[in-house]
């Protein structure tokens, strides 16, 4: 079995010959792998999945900047500013280390008072197919490698909206009924729907959606917010990849971060059939698998607050040893770290998770 193969045994519900992984990382720790390997991660690890992104063609952030000035938005010194205006500060790099990801998010929409000021900005045409032409040459190419296509739309409705009007004026808007944030997320909703429609069409096995809700301690927000402002959004985005899609099975994978136990029956009720991550700093990971695991699946469970970063390379092998017990008892699994890998983890950590992850199955499972 390739890659590909593997994968959708795993979530047919067959036997696997070992369980499916990814290693996301941050550019620090991609360049400590290129360094000790002498190939990127996904090459020098074989991992299983290959990415697919959209490229917005024609999107000029000069363009964006000189909108949201005239918006009244002053940027400050060592400001960025990308596709659909979002904006960051680029602290000194000296304060930085080898965080060089970590910068200053800046919310240049959180002065606009109506709508008719958002019409103003140079936003893309997103049903533009031009943006999405090199979809479908992308997954023919990780299909013959043997691989599986992910398509990344994991800030699907509602983290780009707060991302440009600030967290609290978006709760604000809502409380007061300010239309300026509904237009947002009605705008990104309106993205999301037609990028994942080309990547179903394009042929993609997963698609990534997600917008962080959870905190350690619970939901961001109520649940009956959530249900209220983003579930049928997001509902509309997973009915548009299934529309597309067809016959063919695409399995929707969700990420946020922190604990959204709350939220899964409701996550499974619109089909999302993957759960990303099952953070066992906050979740009760047995709990949950012996709930959801025959209608979900789960994906990054290897604790990136605790295990990868300050356990030992025992630490990381018990972790994933862990996942494959889960699959053991029935779920379906894909061993991840929880998010990405910060510089403070080590290479022997990195080195003893790709170990463990490469482990087969037994052959009762395999």
């Amino acid at each position: 079995m390739n890659s590909l193969e593997n994968f959708h045994e795993m979530m047919n519900g067959g036997r696997p010959g070992w369980l499916p992984f990814s290693l996301p990382t941050t550019r620090p720790v991609e360049c400590t792998i290129l360094e000790k390997t002498g190939k990127p991660s996904i090459e020098a690890f074989d991992t299983d999945f290959r990415g697919v992104d959209p490229s917005y063609h024609g999107v000029d952030p000069a363009a964006w900047r000189s909108a949201l000035e005239a918006a009244g938005f002053h940027f400050p010194e060592n400001s960025v500013v990308g596709c659909f205006g979002m904006s960051h500060v680029l602290p000194p790099v000296e304060t930085l280390g080898d965080a060089v990801h970590l910068t200053e998010m800046l919310h240049p929409l959180a002065g606009i008072e109506d709508v008719g000021q958002l019409g103003k900005l140079p936003w893309p045409d997103t049903s533009d197919p031009a943006h999405y032409e090199n979809f479908r040459q992308k997954c023919g190419e990780i299909h013959a490698a043997g691989k599986v296509a992910s398509g990344g739309q994991e800030c699907t409705v509602f983290e780009h909206a707060w991302y440009l009007r600030g967290m609290d004026n978006v709760f604000s808007d809502w409380a007061e009924e300010n239309p300026v944030s509904e237009w947002l997320l009605d705008y990104f909703t309106g993205r999301s729907i037609n990028v994942c429609r080309a990547f179903a069409l394009a042929g993609c096995d997963v698609i990534r959606l997600g917008d962080d809700v959870g905190m350690q301690n619970g939901l961001l927000i109520s649940r009956d917010m959530w249900r209220q402002h983003l579930k049928p959004r997001l509902k509309r985005v997973i009915d548009a990849i299934r529309e597309a899609s067809g016959d063919r099975k695409v399995w929707v994978q969700y990420h946020s971060d922190g604990d959204v136990t709350p939220l899964i029956e409701d996550l499974i009720s619109i089909g999302v059939d993957i759960l990303n991550p099952v953070q066992p700093e906050c979740m009760d990971l047995e709990k949950i698998a012996g709930e959801f695991q025959d209608r979900l699946a789960f994906s990054g469970m290897i604790g990136t607050q605790t295990t990868m970063p300050f356990g030992t390379p025992s630490d990381v092998r018990e972790a994933v040893a862990r996942c494959r017990r889960l699959h053991e008892g029935g779920a379906r699994v894909i061993v991840s770290p929880t998010h990405v890998l910060e510089p403070d983890v080590p290479w022997e950590n990195i080195d003893a998770f790709v170990d463990a992850v490469r482990v087969r199955l037994r052959p009762s499972l395999s």
